[in-house]
């Protein structure tokens, strides 16, 4: 099988996993047992309550995947689970004071890594990639 390796689909799905390893590779060395997505939904919790259905929506992910990872931060005691008071079935997934905690350590290390990796990258060049990957986005969602 011949790879393009400077194919668009290529570059940008090797970027991402890059991106992604060395994430989780820096949580690792300091300590922060959780992944880039568990990251994620700490941090989308840090702006609301909200139910697994949502976060899966969100994220763009399936319901299982989705509960395994609340399992595993909730095993943490950095998020719980609290009924629902109008319909018992559901159930909101709420991040605690050490999710927050956690929450912090891991956007500090993303920013090191985000100055780190826009080292040579103009803001003009930045906003550019900003605006195609917006747009990237709208035509597969349509």
């Amino acid at each position: 099988m011949d790879i393009n390796q400077n194919s668009f689909q290529f570059l940008f799905a090797t970027t991402i996993k890059a991106l992604f390893k060395q994430t989780a590779k820096n949580f690792e060395e300091n300590g922060l047992m959780i992944t880039p997505e568990q990251n994620f939904i700490l941090k989308i919790l840090s702006q609301e309550d909200s139910i697994q259905s949502d976060l899966a929506d969100i994220m763009k992910k399936d319901k299982s995947a989705v509960m395994r990872h609340i399992d595993q931060l909730e095993n943490l005691g950095l998020v719980v689970r609290v009924n629902d008071s109008i319909d018992r079935r559901k159930k909101h997934i709420v991040i605690t004071e050490d999710g927050s905690e956690m929450l912090k350590k891991c956007e500090e290390i993303i920013n090191q890594n985000t100055h780190k990796n826009l080292k040579n990258i103009s803001d003009e060049d930045l906003a550019i990639f900003k605006s195609v990957l917006i747009k990237l986005k709208e035509n597969a969602e349509k």
